[in-house]
């Protein structure tokens, strides 16, 4: 018997696209990413739903614009802020527990 799954909600789907472009520390793939335009639109298919679903999506924006901002300093900005949205994001994408527990 098969069971159906719940897909992730699309703030999630963006966070995980953005958390693997940051984890990857390639530079010129995170600045690809964050140039696209799904992380503030929202594509055919892909209905908001719920202020729920729409705080998280302008939480992953102001990641965003914190890391366009890191980019644009040349990486030079203050650690707390960038520590700060990297821990956000991976909230947003379901990942902080599996994180903590690699780190333990």
């Amino acid at each position: 018997m098969m069971m159906k799954m719940k897909s992730a909600a699309v703030s999630e789907q963006r966070a995980r696209v953005l958390l693997s472009a940051w984890n990857s520390g390639d530079l010129s793939r995170l600045q690809e990413t964050l140039t696209q335009g799904w992380i503030f639109g929202s594509p055919d298919g892909w209905p908001l739903s719920g202020e729920a679903e729409r705080e998280r999506l302008e939480m992953l924006a102001t990641i965003a614009d914190a890391m366009r901002n890191w980019l644009r300093r040349g990486g030079d900005a203050p650690a707390e802020d960038l520590q700060v949205s990297v821990k956000l994001l991976r909230h947003l994408a379901g990942t902080e527990s599996m994180w903590r527990q690699s780190r333990a």
